[in-house]
């Protein structure tokens, strides 16, 4: 198993991961951050500046993007509908798609979250606080988290990034499951959130670059 450096990895990740490239992405974590409610697209579109119509075209290109049955946008990365990793963040109770998006959200949102997930092997409970410079508390202190990288942009999508990022108690307990995934990796946790914290300052420097 490969395992590049975080130096290395954080821009091929700024490049693709379109929570640091796409605008409506970044608000939608924004406001479903701020509010813990569903965002209306009329709201959405408001805040982008652009008319409804147009928005609801630019996101039905987006086959991630979850909304309830009016219509309203209850996830991206972010989102309302019950996952394996919850996410509590400014006292509201969350959830994300992949075990990344957990130590990711809170350099891109500069907020505490508070974690709680599950191995993806043992089903045994992992819990943690992240914050903008780090992690804290972690239980158990041996956890990782698997990453899979993107080669493009296309390929970072629900369905295959995020399925491939899970949370294992220990590295033993990540064998079986990287033995039929030979081109993920594995990172500690604290390791993983270093990464986060690196891709954000990447995608912001790169951000300012086009101002």
């Amino acid at each position: 198993m490969n395992q590049p450096s975080l130096d290395l990895l954080a821009p091929k990740l700024a490049a693709h991961l379109d929570c640091t490239q796409d605008v409506a992405c970044q608000q939608i974590l924004q406001v479903l951050a701020e509010t813990g409610q569903p965002l209306p697209p009329d709201d959405l579109a408001r805040r982008l500046q652009m008319s409804q119509e147009s928005l609801m075209a630019y996101l039905v290109r987006i086959p991630d993007t979850e909304f309830d049955e009016q219509g309203n946008i209850l996830g991206w990365g972010i989102t309302l509908v019950p996952t394996q990793h919850q996410f509590w963040v400014k006292g509201r109770s969350l959830f994300t798609w992949c075990a990344f998006d957990t130590v990711l959200f809170p350099s891109l949102l500069q907020a505490k979250a508070h974690i709680q997930s599950t191995c993806k092997t043992t089903g045994q409970p992992i819990a943690f606080i992240a914050t903008p410079e780090g992690i804290t508390d972690l239980t158990p202190a041996t956890s990782v988290l698997s990453l899979s990288l993107p080669s493009a942009r296309c390929e970072c999508v629900r369905g295959t990034f995020c399925a491939q990022s899970h949370f294992f108690q220990t590295r033993e307990a990540a064998f079986s499951w990287i033995a039929l995934h030979p081109d993920a990796i594995l990172l500690s946790v604290e390791e993983a959130a270093l990464l986060g914290r690196l891709t954000t300052q990447r995608a912001t420097e790169d951000a300012a670059q086009f101002l």
